[in-house]
């Protein structure tokens, strides 16, 4: 913590007004409360909240850096394989969490250049603050025609049917913390000693996590996260769909790999100012909290709702199944400059010590056949 930047005077009024609201919090509740009710708060908290009050995550003046904002590479990409799913569906879009636009600026440019037919592109968006930010870009970068398809949706529209895209998007959702002792679940909560937040446990074990998560061979102080604020919004969202091919891309595992006896801490972590950190008390609002999430729970939620689970695999084989070389080759080797960022950018991208294997993209089909351009190499799928 001593190497992390420190606050500015806004961002330290702000972490102040939010831990206070905690503690009155703890305090109502009788001495603790669940580490998802604190996610909630500091992300999505109306007035101080991460992603809803003044902050600028993403970009070098941020906290962060999405593979969207990295090279156009990855959309591309993914326009590719949207492109074949077309033949299935209407030419729909839907975005979940859009960011700070740069997915779909880049997505509806290529489509327009590439005359590929979009008719409505939806941005599904809780955030006041990064509406206007994804429509101040959008508005600049767009033509008319192409911006004039682009609609902020508060809701997953009923009865949608086309292409559904979620980029880091499960992972911000608020998520409780456990602890195993003694072959128990337990939860841990946040409490108040010294007028400092701390973890404390719940002297009650979960009976319910102990029946769907097999524990024998993990050792005692064992700590994992499981949300079922994720689990409720995901039952609806599958069921609120009509006809869709939905591509989940997120930091996560197979439950076998997020499981593992080495994996004793969790996957919680910390981002501020492009310093990645594992205390959640520290910069209150100011800092993103995220955590790993279990591909082979979403593939159970989405398989209980009815659909079909086409192709799971890392972010690095999804971009080269889907062409990712190719757009590679347009650039011209002899000019240096361009040519060194663009493969830096694609290193980023795939290599396996970036973002290439943390990162998963998993492919789910309701109620249409699915293309599984982007998936038709190194399916890791039998591992869910």
């Amino acid at each position: 913590m001593t190497n992390l930047p420190s606050l500015s005077q806004l961002e330290e009024s702000v972490h102040d007004a939010l831990n206070q609201r905690l503690k009155k919090e703890i305090i109502q509740s009788g001495g603790s409360i669940s580490f998802s009710l604190l996610m909630d708060i500091v992300l999505y908290d109306e007035e101080h909240g991460y992603y809803t009050g003044y902050k600028e995550q993403f970009g070098e003046s941020g906290d962060f850096i999405t593979a969207p904002m990295i090279s156009n590479i990855f959309t591309r990409c993914f326009l590719n394989s949207f492109k074949e799913n077309f033949v299935h569906l209407p030419s729909s879009i839907l975005e979940l969490g859009a960011g700070n636009g740069q997915f779909a600026v880049d997505l509806l440019i290529a489509a327009e250049k590439n005359n590929i037919v979009i008719d409505q592109y939806l941005i599904y968006e809780i955030s006041n603050n990064l509406v206007k930010r994804q429509q101040k870009i959008m508005q600049k970068e767009l033509s008319n025609e192409f911006f004039s398809k682009v609609e902020w949706v508060s809701e997953v529209p009923e009865k949608f049917e086309g292409i559904i895209f979620a980029n880091e998007f499960l992972d911000a959702f608020p998520t409780n913390i456990y602890e195993i002792k003694n072959k128990q679940i337990f939860e841990r909560k946040v409490g108040i000693e010294n007028n400092e937040l701390v973890w404390n446990r719940d002297d009650i074990p979960n009976l319910y996590l102990e029946s769907i998560i097999d524990i024998e061979n993990l050792p005692t102080g064992y700590i994992f996260e499981y949300s079922k604020n994720l689990d409720e919004w995901l039952k609806d969202f599958f069921k609120t769909i009509k006809k869709a091919m939905i591509f989940f891309v997120d930091y996560g595992f197979c439950q076998n790999e997020l499981f593992h006896q080495d994996r004793t801490e969790g996957t919680l972590m910390c981002h501020y100012k492009h310093h990645a950190h594992t205390n959640p008390f520290a910069f209150l609002g100011a800092q993103d909290i995220t955590w790993h999430i279990n591909f082979s729970h979403i593939s159970s939620l989405a398989k209980i709702a009815g659909c079909t689970v086409s192709g799971f695999v890392s972010q690095a084989n999804f971009l080269i199944n889907a062409g990712a070389l190719d757009f590679l080759s347009e650039h011209d080797p002899n000019n240096i400059s361009d040519f060194k960022m663009q493969t830096n950018a694609f290193q980023r991208l795939t290599s396996p010590a970036e973002m290439g294997d943390l990162i998963k993209v998993i492919g789910i089909v309701k109620n249409t056949d699915a293309s599984l351009f982007g998936f038709n190499k190194n399916d890791r799928k039998f591992q869910l």
